[in-house]
């Protein structure tokens, strides 16, 4: 057969075509359905719009590629799916959204090919192209015939505690309808139609077609495709019209969420406006004061409980749900909450009216794994902190050893209320050079930071990476006793009022100094420099010290001719990894250090699992279930190897703390990467290291 004759009739019928009013009326029900469509959107807008102000449409080149990365390719719905210890991860819910996605997409694809011809735009509707969009209706159809029955079973899965279970279940059994009345029609039309061309090519439409009797009436099989064909046309144009007003929305919402998602780090918090006269309160009381890109994204939540299933604190049975949290934001957004009556206000305080509680808050590490698994772009770390702050600055219930830290730090320099003199006593005997004001120019600024300066562990870190610096000929000082504490711990435990005191000082103390780039050992310390004090005049180029350690060695100025005869497994810290996106710099330096083997966990890198002390819950106990640390040094002894390697001052502080709690880690040896490197250079330079370590 000639290619060029592969094509049909759009509105064919036994008969030999349609009547005409009635193809007609399609046009009719299409403008109706879109009427209906656009008004629900827009009502969804106009509660998006009562959010406080954000810019999410700038940088538009960078947000296209996002779009297509997680919308059209599905990157993040295709991964598969964290569940809770110990059961595997599950591919079940990534084919389920694979097959409805690209099924449908497919769908829409063929119809939109069809409406191109009919509506005289363009005609492709023929040849080989009608061939391939025959096929790919096929396989588009059965794919998304197969995922939304796979969809209809998991939402009757009473594990997972669907809010909305039913919505979502009318929703594929509304589309698994829409499926089978397609290939019913094309079975009807191949029945027929004794010269259809495209028989082949409509594989599926062929199967239902020898379930037509081949004798019927031609007045009866008249009326009964054409009753068929009218019911299509009316149920897709039903379903395109409900779209806004069913669970079919995160079509909408969650596509605009992802193309307007953030492009800073989650833990990047907005400057408050503490010059607002008007201001009655500080943080997140009700609904309103959420922005409108938080009102959308959690109207676009779909409840697939991905976040909760990767968070470390509701693994261990703490009081925290990230879903929970952002389903409580969904139901809140309310007409009634966004535009309350004057005098109704306190109905919709989410603390007030016991929405959110405060366990529940507390509970969060600020570890982000919910924001980067969260197939939809929503940010439950900002919502969580949005919380914090209020209860924080507005309410005053703060655990009372977060504020004892904070009270610390703003009186003497450090969360642990130790003497501001005793700071630069780890350094005795070291001769470093001490950068001030009136001192030239120095390629690196080592920010020891608090844990390095105070505790015992930590300051042998600080000792190696001097060691290690100075080895390689680093044209680098330090602070000293002027060093004071960043302010991390008092951002995260909400009070950014402090904080911004606290950033002001050191901002104006570091631009007064003369040093290009900044290195610590600390994650915290290096988020804080690098991201937060941005806000406030602060544009450091900031190194961790394996990104250093790691160029070091690529430029062939740290050489490690010692062999580590060791299994070591590595400890990725939320806020080197997740956050600021580091996994190659520790792993590069670990692999070049001989004889040294990297036994990766399961949860590792971007996955990996929070040692617990993120979110300022290194200086108070969050109330309720067990101890996160505990759960991560499982992973640890799941791998066999003998020592924990981590490139976090917290994450040592923890483990070392807990590792004797679980029979299979209590050998476990515990070093930060410095400490590692040390063991492999030259021996000359190690022995002299290890005796500044003691």
């Amino acid at each position: 057969m000639d290619a060029q004759q592969l094509t049909r009739q759009i509105y064919w019928s036994p008969s030999g075509g349609l009547n005409e009013i009635l193809h007609m009326t399609t046009y009719l029900w299409l403008f109706i359905a879109t009427v209906i469509f656009a008004y629900g959107v827009w009502k969804h807008i106009v509660l998006w719009r009562a959010g406080k102000p954000e810019v999410c449409f700038d940088k538009p080149v960078e947000r296209t590629i996002i779009f297509f990365r997680n919308v059209i390719a599905q990157a993040k719905v295709l991964r598969s799916r964290r569940q809770r210890d110990p059961k595997p991860k599950s591919i079940y819910a990534a084919w389920m959204h694979g097959l409805i996605f690209y099924g449908f997409f497919a769908l829409f694809f063929c119809t939109t090919i069809v409406a191109l011809k009919d509506y005289n735009i363009t005609d492709l509707y023929h040849g080989w192209f009608y061939a391939f969009v025959k096929v790919t209706g096929q396989i588009g159809g059965v794919s998304l015939a197969i995922g939304l029955l796979m969809g209809i079973f998991r939402r009757s899965n009473k594990e997972y505690k669907f809010s909305h279970s039913l919505g979502y279940t009318l929703l594929y059994s509304f589309l698994f309808l829409l499926v089978i009345q397609g290939f019913l029609l094309q079975g009807f039309r191949l029945a027929f139609d004794q010269h259809a061309p495209d028989t082949q090519w409509a594989f599926v439409g062929y199967l239902f077609s020898l379930f037509y009797p081949k004798n019927m009436d031609s007045n009866n099989a008249n009326m009964i495709y054409t009753s068929l064909w009218y019911f299509h046309m009316v149920t897709t144009m039903a379903f395109i019209a409900t779209v806004p007003y069913t669970r079919a929305l995160h079509i909408v919402t969650a596509s605009l969420n992802l193309y307007t998602q953030r492009l800073t780090p989650s833990v990047m918090l907005a400057k408050m406006d503490f010059e607002n006269a008007e201001a009655e309160y500080f943080g997140a009381r009700d609904i309103r004061d959420f922005s409108w890109k938080d009102l959308l994204s959690f109207d676009s939540c779909t409840e697939c409980r991905r976040c909760t299933d990767i968070c470390p604190a509701n693994a261990v049975l703490k009081p925290l749900d990230p879903r929970e949290i952002i389903l409580k934001m969904k139901n809140s957004m309310t007409v009634e909450a966004l535009f309350p009556k004057q005098g109704e206000e306190e109905k919709h305080f989410l603390f007030e009216n016991g929405v959110i509680t405060h366990n529940e808050i507390w509970a969060c590490t600020n570890c982000g794994g919910c924001v980067n698994e969260c197939p939809v772009g929503i940010d439950q770390l900002r919502t969580i902190m949005q919380l914090r702050r209020y209860q924080t600055l507005s309410l005053g219930e703060i655990p009372a050893s977060a504020g004892k830290a904070i009270e610390n730090i703003k009186q003497y320099s450090n969360p642990w209320g130790l003497a501001s003199a005793d700071r630069f006593k780890w350094a005795d005997g070291l001769d470093l050079p001490i950068i001030t004001g009136d001192s030239p120019e120095v390629e690196y600024l080592y920010y020891v930071g608090c844990a390095g300066a105070y505790d015992l562990g930590n300051q042998k870190v600080a000792k190696a990476v001097v060691s290690i610096l100075k080895y390689c000929g680093v044209n680098f000082a330090v602070m000293g006793k002027a060093e004071k504490c960043n302010g991390e711990p008092v951002k995260r435990l909400g009070d950014e009022y402090s904080f911004a005191e606290i950033a002001n000082s050191n901002v104006e103390q570091l631009n007064k100094l003369k040093f290009k780039k900044i290195v610590t050992h600390c994650p915290h310390c290096f988020n804080t420099l690098k991201n937060d004090y941005q806000e406030y005049g602060g544009n450091y180029e900031v190194y961790h010290h394996t990104q250093l350690l790691s160029e070091l060695h690529k430029a062939n100025k740290l050489s490690l001719p010692t062999e580590v005869n060791k299994t070591v497994t590595f400890h990725d810290p939320c806020f080197l990894g997740r956050h600021n996106g580091e996994y190659e710099a520790p792993r590069k330096i670990l692999e070049a250090v001989a004889g040294l083997r990297l036994a990766e966990m399961e949860a590792s890198r971007e996955t990996s699992s929070c040692c617990g002390m993120g979110g300022g819950n290194m200086w108070y106990e969050s109330e309720g279930g067990g101890k996160i640390v505990e759960r991560r040094l499982e992973h640890v002894a799941q791998t066999g190897a003998k020592t924990l390697v981590t490139g976090c001052s917290f994450c040592m502080i923890n483990f070392k703390s807990a590792f004797q709690n679980i029979e299979k880690t209590k050998d476990l040896e515990i070093m930060d990467i410095a400490e590692a490197v040390m063991l492999a250079m030259p021996s000359d330079v190690k022995n002299t290291g290890s005796s500044r370590l003691n």
